[in-house]
């Protein structure tokens, strides 16, 4: 990697930067207009601004956050927390453009995503896991018999996000 660009803001993207410093790789930051003049852009070696808010204009959107890295010459992504990390249509667009993601790939991001098929894969590759259900819980006659057989604490989780 020979410029990492960070899709992030604040004390998340300096974080990233000191990182890449300390490394010797120079870092990139992207902002939105509220974000001109803020610590992290200053303390990037490159800034681009990406739009004004909300966010869904400009740390949310995958399409200005690549071409940021392609006019800046970054040849790798990191997402930093939150906005894109796990978004699995972001890691994809970098890999379909040819950027580093820094982080896990489209496909894993994508299982991960899904509570249900990611205990599943868990347990093929022979990681132990908790007492649980084998698939999606419907309705409380199907909760309750759960919990009748594994017993408590019990938690409830959406099976996507």
């Amino acid at each position: 990697m020979s410029k990492i660009l960070v899709a992030n803001r604040g004390e998340i993207s300096i974080r990233v930067m000191r990182a890449c410093r300390e490394l010797g790789i120079p870092s990139v930051a992207v902002y939105y207009d509220a974000d001109e003049g803020a610590l992290f852009t200053k303390y990037a070696d490159e800034a681009f601004h990406i739009g004004a808010a909300p966010a869904s204009e400009s740390y949310l959107n995958i399409r200005k956050i690549i071409q940021a890295a392609k006019d800046s010459g970054a040849d790798a992504i990191h997402p930093g927390y939150g906005f894109l990390a796990e978004n699995p249509n972001f890691a994809y667009a970098c890999e379909k453009e040819g950027i580093k993601f820094i982080g896990p790939s489209s496909k894993v991001l994508e299982l991960m995503g899904n509570k249900v098929a990611a205990r599943r894969e868990m347990q093929k590759a022979g990681v132990p896991t908790l007492a649980g259900s084998d698939g999606h819980v419907s309705d409380i006659g199907a909760a309750q018999k759960i919990v009748a057989e594994i017993g408590f604490p019990v938690i409830i989780k959406p099976s996507g996000g």
